[in-house]
């Protein structure tokens, strides 16, 4: 899905022309991307938590010729999912499964390790 496709949607539900919505969406990734940027966490409930995560500098090898090398810091986005959108994505997977194997009586996989 690109960010079109979202102003699409966002414009259906909002009951707006999909081009009046592109704005709407391209401002709320803009202050995404400012607020990490600034190394801010971003929560949103029931969706997800975004935060930079540093990750500290180490030796590493090149694993063709065996040399060792220095990597830098690193700083990248981590995401943690949120309650309510796990559930709805494990439900998708669900339904999803059932439909491929046309038996709507598919048991859910209970997520436990085995």
């Amino acid at each position: 899905m690109t960010r079109n496709d979202l102003a699409v949607r966002f414009a259906e539900q909002m009951g707006m022309e999909p081009e009046e919505a592109v704005p709407y969406v391209e401002t709320f990734m803009d202050v995404i991307l400012d607020c990490l940027g600034r190394g801010e966490r971003i929560e949103i409930r029931d969706f997800g938590v975004f935060q930079i995560q540093e990750r500290n500098p180490r030796v590493a090898r090149n694993p063709r010729t065996g040399v060792k090398v220095n990597v830098a810091v690193k700083r990248t986005v981590k995401f943690k999912t949120g309650k309510a959108l796990l559930e709805r994505v494990r439900e998708a997977g669900f339904q999803e499964a059932a439909k491929k194997s046309g038996n709507p009586n598919l048991r859910k996989n209970s997520g436990k390790k085995k």
